[in-house]
């Protein structure tokens, strides 16, 4: 079954479902009806929020609530470029986006494994590769025939739930410590057309194990079961953590930042040797470039495709 078919059943069931007219206690309510308790998703989310808006993508639902973008906020802390970059990285992420879209639509009908599942990933922290996430979900959202959805796979340092102000509502962990909540409880609608949000949750010392489990497969899945839907994980660098190795092994298209001036090729080789399965598509981007903005470009965002490019 669907995320879309569970979250309709759902929603018919809370419709039809009467308030009671005593003072019986849930589990007798439970007991009588035949209903299951909420899950701690659940019940976190319908304290902390709002009720969710209509997808904009046809066939998508979240049961997490919505989200409005606080753009001034993002371009202070440098998430998003300043208005006068905008028009000029957005050409870029154009670039960057065309062989990601490439892979779930091949010209010879030879479709990559799991191509609809991304993750973003860098050797270092400081590399850029929150940036890079966010941008490219929000150029990947802008496409006709696709949704994104955008999960903060940074546990440890999750800089996408802080940046758009959902680090306190239920996310990825929590989903993968209890087995009985839904995966659409706890994605979040934004105010970008086609644009959902699954925020990284509570932290656990057993993150690496996590999600590295079944259980987390079996959400990968669920994720991406829509082939119209790109799932974007902002992961962990991979020379910081353990996490990025174990997001790596349900990914079907790998994106390597590299800073430029910054990442050393040793860095670089040792990073990739901890990707594995290798049949994982992995591509270099080439981050924080002055190339092709003129000599009074500062070096704020440049990206490019790492192919060809010296690294250090």
């Amino acid at each position: 079954m669907s995320i879309v078919e569970k979250a309709a059943q759902r929603l018919q069931r809370e419709k039809g479902r009467e308030q009671p007219t005593n003072r019986t206690s849930n589990t007798e309510q439970a007991a009588e009806t035949g209903e299951r308790r909420p899950t701690a998703v659940e019940r976190s989310v319908s304290r902390k929020t709002p009720e969710p808006r209509l997808a904009e993508h046809a066939g998508e639902s979240a049961s997490g609530g919505a989200v409005t973008l606080d753009w001034a906020s993002l371009r202070r802390s440098g998430v998003v470029p300043p208005k006068s970059m905008s028009a000029q990285l957005g050409r870029e992420f154009q670039r960057i986006k065309r062989p990601i879209l490439a892979a779930l639509n091949p010209n010879d009908g030879t479709a990559l494994p799991n191509a609809n599942r991304l993750m973003v990933t860098s050797a270092h922290p400081g590399d850029g590769k929150t940036f890079m996430s966010m941008n490219l979900a929000m150029s990947l959202a802008r496409e006709m025939d696709h949704s994104v959805l955008l999960v903060d796979g940074d546990v440890a340092k999750p800089g996408v739930s802080r940046s758009l102000g959902v680090s306190d509502r239920p996310g990825l962990m929590d989903l993968l410590e209890d087995s009985d909540a839904a995966v659409e409880d706890a994605m979040v609608a934004t105010d970008v057309p086609n644009l959902y949000v699954l925020p990284s949750g509570q932290r656990s010392e057993e993150a690496a194990e996590r999600l590295a489990s079944r259980r987390m497969a079996s959400i990968v899945a669920e994720l991406a079961a829509d082939p119209t839907r790109i799932v974007i994980f902002d992961s962990p660098p991979l020379l910081a953590t353990a996490e990025a190795q174990s997001l790596a092994l349900s990914m079907g298209q790998i994106l390597l930042v590299v800073r430029a001036g910054q990442t050393e090729r040793r860095a670089l080789d040792s990073a990739l040797s901890l990707i594995e399965p290798a049949n994982a598509a992995i591509s270099l981007v080439l981050n924080q470039t002055r190339k092709g903005f003129g000599e009074d470009y500062d070096g704020y965002y440049g990206v490019y495709s790492g192919e060809g490019e010296k690294v250090g």
